[in-house]
């Protein structure tokens, strides 16, 4: 059993009297020991300079802290302490509202560098009302580094990430692709959707045909209308910001939203000449699909982009592999999209309605154009991102959770429509 001893104002236990050196100098933190129960003082005050968090351990001199330090007979000196930590992975900003920074009052805000630690009390991705629009909500452990006075704040899930123990545990993990906008001509960038002239100098921003952006949000209508032939848009990465601000127009017939390396707006046009007709087969030898023909590795045989992977199946070759664009190089990575085209059968026979991929096999570099993880599954054709009409993501997966033999994982803010299946280990994120 675990007894305490009280020092004044102070209650420690035994074992952190005894043991407290031992412990300090696992966690290398430099303290100063004074008093006769060693008590640890602050050796160092928090700092927030040019908007970096400065973070380190601090123990404190009253009961709370000094049990957050040594909870109980939990740990003993061969197991280190377990923290919740906020882990900030590029510049951003520490948000009092789940909205746009631009939207946002300067006091309400809070600029942080890429690399920032903080330890946390709790976080979450939703609440009763719903998500957070692809922020995480969390609440800083220690009075010391409260910010502004203020513990609780929000960060795009895309800038930070939640660990326990050393372990990453949220956001989910497989990003789903990101939207790219992609300039086609020569043009502005405007704070307002008018005509350029109508613009001061600070509200518009030349941009080159040819660059292109991570997206976090795109529209091209709102509540009160559309916006002109514009397209409004919210930059994913700060240091793309223009002036320090993220959501800008730009005339949607001089870019594109790109997602996965398909146009998703302004919405492709069916074109109306009729394509030319595929070459005929050889005498004797009739084709049986008419799409663009390939070989797979470990196979003899000719496939189709319009063949179905699984005979008599909705899914196709095409639909894997990008219209043909993307070959598997091993038969193992044939072996795995046969895998999982024989369980995305049983969830659409199941659901009862098309699935649209928005992305299966998905080799480097395209895996990294689209964001996503080094270790993706998409990366050997064992993944799918999905949508499937009428449903959200959550929906999808809460039909197959029960019996789906690998990941499934769900996104929020304007990704909430797809959810990521595959084939790897049992698990789930996003919920």
């Amino acid at each position: 059993m675990l007894f305490t001893k009280s020092y004044g104002n102070h209650i420690v236990s035994p074992w952190f009297t005894e043991e407290c050196i031992s412990l300090v100098s696992k966690m290398r933190v430099a303290a100063q020991i004074v008093r006769s129960a060693c008590m640890i003082e602050d050796y160092q005050r928090p700092r927030l300079n040019s908007g970096q968090l400065q973070l380190r351990f601090l123990f404190k001199r009253n009961l709370s802290d000094a049990r957050n330090i040594v909870p109980s007979n939990r740990f003993s000196e061969d197991r280190p302490m377990v923290r919740q930590v906020l882990r900030v992975t590029q510049n951003t900003v520490f948000k009092r509202r789940p909205i746009q920074a631009s939207q946002l009052e300067s006091e309400e805000r809070y600029s942080v560098s890429a690399g920032a630690t903080l330890e946390i009390q709790s976080y979450a991705y939703a609440d009763a009302n719903g998500e957070f629009d692809g922020h995480i909500k969390f609440a800083i452990a220690n009075q010391s580094y409260y910010i502004r006075g203020m513990n609780t704040w929000y960060v795009y899930n895309r800038h930070a990430q939640v660990e326990f123990d050393g372990k990453v545990v949220y956001p989910q993990e497989e990003q789903a692709a990101s939207f790219i906008l992609k300039v086609t001509d020569n043009t502005l960038f405007k704070r307002r959707p008018l005509q350029s002239s109508q613009l001061s100098a600070e509200e518009v921003q030349a941009i080159a045909k040819g660059a292109s952006f991570e997206l976090q949000s795109y529209a091209y209508a709102d509540a009160q209308g559309d916006f002109k032939d514009h397209i409004k848009f919210a930059l994913e990465k700060q240091e793309d910001y223009i002036r320090g601000l993220s959501t800008w127009f730009v005339y949607e017939q001089h870019a594109q939203v790109e997602f996965d390396n398909d146009v998703v707006y302004p919405i492709p046009q069916v074109p109306s000449s009729t394509p030319s007709p595929a070459p005929s087969p050889a005498p004797g030898a009739p084709r049986p699909f008419q799409g663009r023909s390939f070989k797979l590795p470990g196979n003899q045989s000719t496939f189709y982009t319009d063949q179905p992977i699984i005979p008599g199946g909705s899914f196709t070759w095409g639909e894997a592999t990008k219209s043909g664009t993307r070959i598997p190089k091993t038969a193992r990575e044939v072996s795995n999209i046969l895998a999982l085209a024989r369980q995305l059968q049983r969830a659409r026979n199941q659901i009862g309605r098309p699935f649209r991929i928005t992305s299966w096999y998905r080799p480097e570099p395209y895996n990294r154009q689209a964001g996503g993880v080094r270790n993706s599954q998409h990366l050997d054709g064992s993944a799918a991102d999905i949508s499937v009409s009428g449903y959200s993501g959550r929906q999808v997966a809460n039909a197959v959770m029960s019996w789906w033999p690998g990941g499934v994982g769900v996104y929020p803010g304007n990704r909430r429509h797809i959810v990521h299946l595959d084939i790897g280990g049992r698990r789930k994120w996003g919920f």
